[in-house]
């Protein structure tokens, strides 16, 4: 399936922004599942070459270093996507597997983790596949989807606990749980194009993937209770949130922020591949 990408990332500032480092991660890598056909990236400020994270995202670094009261970062690309049936794979060169069973601040074994992984551990051991499946399902039936209950900082433990969350929060819980397991998760970042009712869906989103000994990594999405399919755009992963959203840094000056994103998948005639 041949997807356009168009997205747009504008910026307010109250007051002048003095300087601003931030790094994006906003450049899709061609894998098992996808191949990047173009690609561009265009910003307020200066841009550097690209370079590769620790886990292997394509990254760039924006710098802005004259006063400013609005900053735009724009994408927009060309992606060709497959099914696989949810199944990555490995990467070359890739880091161990056992990398994604650290535990972060997002993704914290808490008790109610602890708790709500229980269950599936003697199940995992006869069939991993299936086990993941149902602690995928387990989440999206036990968390809610609704938008507002969380914020950009709400832990996995904290959705967990409070019944409700988005796709971020759901992506923690998962990779908690499977971590408790002894299983490494890992959260991933992209684009989800068509395909299921939540409208929010159309910004950008957020899903995870568990490494199985046979299989390498596969995708596992609790908020629509599916492995991914052509109709997903990956972009970065990492541990959790803070290793692979699209934009993170820091700032001096601009007073309070607001931030406003448009995303729009205007080639929605997709091609099949053939």
């Amino acid at each position: 399936m041949l997807i356009k990408v168009e997205h747009t990332t504008s910026y307010a500032y109250t007051e002048p922004l003095l300087a601003s480092t931030q790094y994006l991660r906003m450049t899709p890598l061609s894998c098992r599942t996808q191949s990047v056909e173009s690609w561009t990236l265009s910003c307020t400020g200066a841009l550097t070459t690209a370079w590769h994270d620790q886990y292997g995202n394509f990254c760039h670094t924006l710098t802005v270093a004259q006063p400013a009261t609005e900053l735009e970062i724009k994408v927009s690309g060309l992606v060709r996507t497959r099914d696989t049936s949810g199944v990555v794979g490995m990467a070359p060169a890739e880091l161990p597997a056992g990398i994604y069973l650290r535990e972060t601040a997002y993704t914290a074994e808490s008790e109610s983790i602890r708790d709500f992984a229980a269950p599936f551990a003697p199940r995992l051991q006869r069939d991993a596949i299936d086990t993941l499946h149902e602690i995928m399902m387990a989440i999206g039936e036990t968390v809610s989807y609704s938008p507002g209950d969380t914020h950009v900082h709400t832990t996995g433990a904290e959705a967990l606990e409070q019944g409700s969350g988005v796709c971020q929060d759901h992506a923690h819980i998962f990779c908690a749980v499977c971590r408790a397991l002894g299983v490494p998760a890992r959260y991933v970042s992209g684009y989800l194009t068509h395909g299921f009712g939540h409208e929010a869906h159309a910004v950008t989103h957020a899903w995870a993937e568990a490494f199985v000994d046979y299989l390498g990594w596969v995708s596992f999405d609790p908020t629509n209770g599916a492995s991914a399919t052509e109709a997903y755009i990956r972009t970065a992963i990492g541990l959790d949130y803070a290793e692979a959203s699209p934009v993170r840094g820091v700032r001096s000056g601009g007073g309070t922020e607001t931030m406003k994103v448009l995303v729009s998948f205007p080639s929605q005639q997709q091609q099949q591949t053939q």
